[in-house]
């Protein structure tokens, strides 16, 4: 039985198991979730590379290929271990000489791929999905919004320099993560009633 319930003799298989393959990773879901995962190490290894810290580059690709390894395999507990652990990478490269975009977008990837493979993880304990391809539609097309709508004020803040203090840095913190809660409601509201 592969990531199937037993219910009353009858084995009833996850939707992206229903596609009579072994490796899950050949759904297009289950592909983007390893493509984000594969594009946040690349970005993080090679802004990491370009600034000459080679040996650090190992840590995202390690981290990464874990994880990409624990997607195919279905192993949810490999997420848990290389999420945070890219996320210090790049909060890290920020210390190094590495350009500020790629860890910027690196990290944006990183919780891109999270995202995506907690959508995989909730599709496949689903039994029936009356529109499994609309509702992935109407999440990629929210993760991408968000995404861009949190890359263009960061890469910004990457180039123009504001003195504002640790208080005015918590105050515009809070006003961000309200800002992108509030569009993510918004943005669930317009695909839902549409």
């Amino acid at each position: 039985m592969l990531n199937g319930k037993q219910t009353d003799g009858r084995v009833i298989v996850s939707p992206v198991l229903r596609q009579e393959t072994i490796h899950p990773v050949r759904s297009g879901g289950s592909l983007a979730v390893v493509g984000t995962i594969v594009l946040a190490t690349a970005l993080l290894a090679g802004g990491l590379i370009a600034a000459g810290e080679t040996f650090f580059a190992l840590a995202p690709v390690a981290l990464g290929g874990l994880w990409a390894t624990g997607a195919i395999l279905q192993r949810d507990w490999t997420r848990t271990i290389a999420v945070p652990g890219l996320i210090v990478v790049a909060a890290g490269a920020t210390f190094t000489q590495v350009a500020p975009l790629a860890p910027l977008a690196g990290l944006i990837m990183t919780l891109v791929a999270w995202r995506l493979a907690d959508l995989e993880r909730r599709l496949a304990l689903t039994d029936a999905i009356a529109d499994e391809r609309s509702l992935r539609r109407a999440h990629f097309t929210r993760l991408l919004i968000v995404a861009g709508v949190a890359f263009v004020p960061g890469s910004l803040a990457t180039v123009v320099r504001i003195e504002i203090g640790a208080i005015g840095a918590l105050i515009a913190g809070a006003l961000a993560v309200a800002g992108l809660s509030r569009l993510v409601v918004l943005l669930r509201r317009i695909m839902r009633d549409a």
